[in-house]
C-alpha cells in the first residue's frame, strides 16, 4: 500500500502543476472596461462627425459627435427601454499623417486600435418609452472613438473610429 501511494504522489503533483498552467494558456482575451474619460466643457457646439456617421446599429441610426472647441465625443441614439448607448475609447492616442493634420481628423479602423492596446468605454441606460440617450462626453483629442448599441442584449458597434487632431 505504501509502495503504491508513493508512485501515485509524483503523478498527482505533475497533475496539479500541469492543469492551472494549461488553464491559465486558454484564458480568453481581456475585454474593455467602462472607463468615462471626461472632455473639458464644450461651450460652443457639437457636430456630427460626418461620413460614415450617422450609421445604422441594431437597426437603428446612431450619430457620432465632436465638440468644435473640446474634442469632447459623444454619441447618440433613438433607443427602445433598457437598451444602452455607448461610446469606445482608444486608450493610446494617435499621431496624424500630414493629411490629417491639415484635415484636424482622421480614421482608424479596428485592427488598428487593437494593436494599439484596445479601449475603454463609456455609456448610457435608457429606461421608460422610446427616446434619445446621448453618452456621457468623453475626451477625444488623439483617441479614437466610435458609437454603439446594446438593444436587446446584443452589442453593435461601429467599424470606423473618428479621431479629432484640432479640438
Amino acid at each position: 500500500m505504501v509502495r503504491k501511494l508513493r508512485r501515485a504522489i509524483p503523478w498527482l503533483t505533475a497533475m496539479v502543476m500541469v492543469v492551472p498552467m494549461a488553464l491559465l494558456g486558454t484564458a480568453a482575451p481581456a475585454q474593455a472596461a467602462e472607463k468615462c474619460v471626461s472632455a473639458p466643457t464644450e461651450y460652443l457646439w457639437y457636430a456630427k462627425v460626418g461620413s460614415p456617421y450617422p450609421k445604422t446599429l441594431r437597426g437603428i441610426s446612431t450619430t457620432l459627435y465632436t465638440g468644435k472647441q473640446s474634442a469632447g465625443a459623444k454619441a447618440g441614439a433613438n433607443v427602445p427601454n433598457g437598451s444602452y448607448v455607448s461610446i469606445d475609447r482608444s486608450i493610446a492616442s494617435f499621431s496624424p499623417s500630414p493629411q490629417e493634420d491639415l484635415d484636424g481628423h482622421g480614421w482608424r479602423s479596428n485592427a488598428q486600435v487593437d494593436a494599439s492596446g484596445g479601449y475603454d468605454y463609456c455609456q448610457a441606460y435608457h429606461s421608460g418609452a422610446t427616446g434619445w440617450t446621448e453618452t456621457p462626453v468623453v475626451q477625444g483629442r488623439y483617441h479614437a472613438v466610435r458609437p454603439c448599441l446594446r438593444v436587446g442584449g446584443v452589442l453593435e458597434c461601429g467599424d470606423k473610429w473618428y479621431v479629432d487632431f484640432d479640438g
